[in-house]
């Protein structure tokens, strides 16, 4: 019998799925195991093992490694990137910290925005200083036309003194390279000739799009990702094979939401940016198709982050754009937003102000809350839980790991309850209710001001902390259910997605043009994308009938500098097709900006234009379970809860997972208790086991 493996390393634990050919899913869930995060890969594949009694042999079954990281990201916000340097147009260095106006507030929240005085544009995070960027001579203008020669011996005293400095990676961006990039090209060559082991990232390559900031913080990312993803991905790599994985099954999550192949993805890893919360929302894109819920909010609750997206007519939302560290990048990715809100957040009262705050700190993995008893000393999210009486501190990781409770009471007791003139449960309750109330707030935020009505969606609970916290901050929205998928699948569900994930590229080009749009450029434009698309694919070993390409273009008004992305549909593109097209976007704007918001008259612009592919692999089995109708579980005990609508503790029943089947009923207040995670299910609240043993939670 054959394996896919999906695993997901998250800032506190690494979750694994084992599927079998019939679709069987076995989980692995250990703590992470930062900076190198590669031993806590292993050991929750381990995890995972040893309930198949498949201790060191199973990866020699395994047909595929599907792995999602946070790494590339978390070198760069803790400066342990490479040290990248970056060759630009004469005239051009100041680029990066210049930026643009609206770096002073991207990922801002909507709180964040209303601080004036905190508007700032951002560090300069690539390079780590600016004498790591140099300038050469040359220029082609926007048609292509080469202006100026490229200078190659200024090329060659920049790079000679960028390694002298320690450079460890090259990024080029030239002025106009998307149009031609004769000059990149031939830097790179150079670049090669003095240094052969210095990767290059050329921006006519990883973002050949108009717009010289972003295509620029692009590059540079990259670059200084390049050195950490490599040294990451082949240590993995050989541990895997060393453990009997086949050389070349090792795939990446990427964050538009599919795969690339590991060798492809050290050159490309910008691409890794949002990787593991994208494999959430395309887990609930296959599950939501079955269960017939075509509008998903998709919220995942870990112990550091919480992660936010959504499925609209069972479609995940992506943006053309990456915001990292209020930086912009060309990356289009599933439109994930994140809050520093999860069970490892950390609880403080401000010494001056005197009010509670949750977040954006966490405890992370190392040392983890306070009742995890691995020095952690501030109390967090998980602490408040534990002593509320939500989480059994015998049964957590199905009693792999011992909760001290009375520890978490203490530090919650002298750090928030004393402060605050309260009781411990009093004071537990408020940090599980704030930090609740962020990650209601994030979902309002995420779907009204992008148009969309809560009410009108389903929310998906899952990750560790999503079926406890999810029933509260999804009930407080007025959503048409709750929905935990697939029970104890909940806590892993990132990692079942990325296990179920095709192979996708992104191919775009800026080719600005204004309507009345020419079909025959148009089609000559998609025709280049979707043969680059195609020959991507051919290289990945994906078959012809597997192969599928979906078409967008990004439009504004004149004069606008934002574009909204609009599908284009398949097939031949005539007078009609374009007319279409435009009558797309301006019902696309105004569904985003409001009625009558629109303006014709000012012209319409085609900017970019952009081509997804993907491989289709095979998918896990979803089966259906027979249905007992109204099935009463019996408890399998019960425990003192404090509920917060009741502002107090009630006795409260407590199921096992075990004791469930499709057709089960329970009324809240109640607490259903799994290996992997906790679900809550609160006063005036129903569960349902449907028939794929998801747990379907209602407002009675």
């Amino acid at each position: 019998m054959s394996y896919s493996v999906g695993t997901d390393t998250g800032g506190t634990f690494t979750d694994t799925v084992l599927i079998n050919d019939a679709g069987a899913v076995t989980i692995g869930k250990r703590p992470s195991t930062p900076p190198e995060f590669v031993d806590g890969v292993i050991d929750s594949v381990g995890d995972a093992t040893a309930k198949l009694d498949k201790q060191g042999r199973l990866l020699a079954d395994v047909d595929a490694f599907l792995y999602g990281t946070t790494i590339v990201v978390n070198a760069i916000a803790t400066r342990k990137a490479g040290e990248a340097g970056i060759l630009t147009t004469q005239g051009f260095a100041r680029t990066l910290s210049m930026a643009r106006a609206t770096s002073r507030t991207n990922g801002f929240s909507a709180e964040g925005l209303r601080h004036y005085a905190k508007r700032r544009k951002p560090d300069l995070l690539v390079p780590s200083s600016r004498k790591f960027i140099g300038e050469v001579r040359e220029r082609i203008d926007w048609k292509g036309h080469v202006l100026a020669p490229l200078d190659e011996n200024s090329v060659r005293s920049e790079i000679t003194r960028l390694l002298d400095l320690g450079m460890e990676s090259l990024a080029v961006c030239l002025l106009w390279s998307f149009r031609n990039d004769v000059h990149e090209r031939r830097i790179r060559d150079i670049a090669h000739e003095m240094a052969p082991d210095v990767p290059v990232t050329l921006s006519s390559e990883i973002a050949p799009k108009l717009g010289e900031y972003q295509r620029m913080t692009t590059t540079a990312y990259n670059a200084a990702m390049a050195p950490v993803a490599t040294a990451h991905l082949t240590d993995l790599n050989d541990r895997l094979v060393d453990s009997g994985l086949e050389d070349g099954q090792l795939l990446v999550m990427q964050g538009n939401g599919g795969l690339d192949r590991a060798a492809q993805a050290t050159n490309r890893p910008v691409n890794l940016i949002g990787s593991g919360p994208a494999g959430g929302v395309l887990g609930a894109k296959i599950l939501s198709e079955a269960m017939g819920l075509p509008n998903v909010i998709c919220t995942d609750v870990g112990g550091t982050t919480f992660d936010l997206g959504l499925l609209v007519d069972h479609t995940p939302v992506l943006t053309p754009t990456a915001v990292v560290h209020q930086h912009e990048l060309y990356l289009p990715v599933v439109d994930v937003v994140s809050i520093g809100a999860g069970g490892g957040s950390i609880a403080r009262v401000d010494p001056v102000t005197g009010l509670l705050s949750v977040g954006p700190d966490s405890a992370g993995a190392r040392p983890g809350p306070v009742c995890y008893g691995n020095g952690g000393t501030e109390p967090t999210v998980t602490d408040a839980d534990a002593v509320l009486g939500f989480i059994d501190p015998d049964y957590f990781l199905g009693g792999s790991i011992r909760l001290d409770v009375e520890a978490a009471r203490l530090a919650i007791k002298e750090n928030i309850a004393d402060p605050l003139g309260m009781g411990a449960e009093e004071a537990a309750a408020a940090i599980v209710e704030i930090a609740d109330n962020h990650m209601a707030d994030l979902v309002r935020q995420m779907t009204v001001e992008r148009g969309h009505d809560p009410r009108e969606f389903s929310v998906f609970l899952y990750g560790g902390g999503g079926p406890l916290h999810g029933t509260s901050y999804a009930a407080k929205l007025g959503a048409r259910s709750m929905v935990v998928p697939g029970g104890e699948l909940a806590s892993v569900f990132s990692a079942w997605g990325i296990a179920n994930a095709d192979i996708h590229h992104t191919h775009e080009q800026s080719s600005p043009q204004r309507a009345p749009f020419d079909p025959v450029a148009t089609a000559a434009v998609f025709a280049e994308l979707e043969q680059q698309a195609d020959n991507q694919l051919s290289l990945d070993g994906v078959a012809e009938a597997d192969r599928v390409f979906e078409r967008f273009g990004e439009l504004r008004y004149v004069m606008q500098t934002n574009e909204v992305v609009v599908p284009i549909p398949p097939g031949p593109i005539s007078d009609v097709t374009v007319a279409q097209i435009v009558d797309a976007f301006e019902a696309r704007y105004e569904q985003l900006f409001g009625k009558g918001s629109g303006f014709s008259a000012a012209g319409i612009e085609w900017i970019n234009f952009r081509v997804q592919a993907y491989g289709r692999r095979r998918k896990a089995a979803l089966h259906k379970q027979t249905v007992h109708e109204d099935h009463r579980p019996e408890p399998a005990g019960a425990r003192p809860i404090y509920w917060y609508e009741e502002q107090g503790t009630v006795t409260t029943p407590i199921y096992r997972a075990d004791g469930l089947r499709a057709g089960s009923q329970i009324e809240g207040p109640a607490v259903v208790e799994l290996p992997t995670t906790t679900c809550a299910v609160h006063p005036r609240q129903r569960l349902v086991v449907d028939e794929y043993g998801n747990y379907l939670i209602s407002n009675s």
